[in-house]
């Protein structure tokens, strides 16, 4: 899949939630992304208790469902079809790394001034890597 193709999906994707799947949850998937959660969450409680809890916050960052999810969706539509998603859950994780590490910084100091300063610079990092990334696939398009 060429760049554009990529920037002409991702523009035609509609944002949509299906209130019928709620009714009908397929187990298996669900099952899968319970499992990938609670162990990616059981590895930041393992590394949290051998190098102390703020390193162990700060792999809680990881979108725990993402491998589930990632897996799930190249077995119903391909490879090519789950980059943009992979690449925007990466940036997402960033974001939530710049939450974890301003709460180490300043939770102990502002206690919950912390958490809404962290908060906002959640929401900047995210809202920025958005832009940038969008940006790169744009020219990307433009030169190719």
């Amino acid at each position: 899949m060429t760049m554009r193709e990529t920037v002409r999906r991702e523009r035609r994707q509609k944002v949509e939630v299906d209130l019928r799947k709620l009714l009908a949850p397929q187990w298996g998937q669900l099952g899968l992304r319970f499992a990938f959660g609670a162990g990616i969450a059981l590895a930041a409680g393992i590394v949290g208790l051998r190098w102390g809890p703020r390193v162990g916050g700060v792999f809680l960052a990881f979108p725990a469902i993402l491998p589930a999810a990632l897996t799930l969706m190249e077995k119903s539509e391909g490879t090519e079809e789950t980059d943009i998603d992979a690449v925007g859950a990466v940036l997402g994780a960033v974001a939530l790394l710049v939450f974890a590490v301003s709460i180490t910084i300043w939770g102990g100091r502002l206690g919950v001034l912390a958490v809404v300063l962290a908060a906002a610079l959640w929401m900047a990092a995210a809202l920025l890597l958005f832009a940038a990334g969008r940006a790169i696939l744009i020219a990307g398009t433009r030169n190719s």
